[in-house]
């Protein structure tokens, strides 16, 4: 008996437990970057995937630095204005 608990047990965890493990630390993005990202212009740029948070934008990608927030760039892709981590290119905020 115990054993077919253990069994079921670790198959429900087997079905949930992977999503968990594409997670995406939340970043807080500070009010001045979203309002300075929004309020500059910037034509966009099209790029053939989705842009989502946690992915990383390619290098053909022009990224604009955020002034006074070295951590942080921007950019427009696809009709979207985009916040990603400066060093790593990873969208942290999708602001549109």
């Amino acid at each position: 008996m115990r054993k077919a608990v253990f069994v079921a047990a670790f198959a429900v965890s087997a079905l949930v437990l992977p999503s968990t493990g594409f997670a995406q630390a939340v970043v807080t993005v500070p009010g001045e970057v979203e309002t300075y990202v929004t309020k500059e212009s910037m034509p966009s740029v099209t790029v053939e995937r989705e842009v989502i948070v946690g992915s990383e934008l390619p290098d053909t990608v022009v990224l604009r630095p955020v002034p006074k927030f070295d951590t942080y760039s921007y950019a427009v892709v696809n009709n979207h204005r985009v916040i990603v981590e400066a060093k790593t290119r990873k969208v942290v905020k999708v602001v549109e």
